[in-house]
């Protein structure tokens, strides 16, 4: 799952809750389990992302991620599950972000 990430007015902190808090409240009102379970995904991805990441820690080293501009970002997982940002298509692994992808 890849989930854009608009940090056009906020850093990725901020986007990452509200795509979290929106994905919740749109859940319940799915009626099929292909959208359900695909909800399911996200909602986990978010959720992971919301527990694991160091945001300050992001936004320092990434000044993309403090938001404002118009760069394309997306979360998403590596093939180990690791969790990735992709910043105008350049990976970057979100859990240590010293650690290039």
């Amino acid at each position: 799952m890849k989930i854009p990430l608009n940090l056009k007015n906020h850093c990725v902190q901020t986007e990452i809750k509200r795509q979290y808090n929106r994905l919740i409240a749109h859940y319940f009102k799915l009626k099929t389990p292909e959208d359900t379970a695909e909800a399911e995904a996200g909602i986990s991805l978010l959720q992971t992302a919301l527990k694991s990441l160091d945001f300050g820690r992001l936004r320092s080293s990434y000044p993309e991620l403090q938001g404002g501009g118009e760069n394309e970002i997306f979360l998403t997982t590596g093939p180990d599950d690791t969790l990735l940002i992709l910043i105008n298509g350049r990976q970057i692994n979100a859990t240590d972000p010293n650690h290039p992808v």
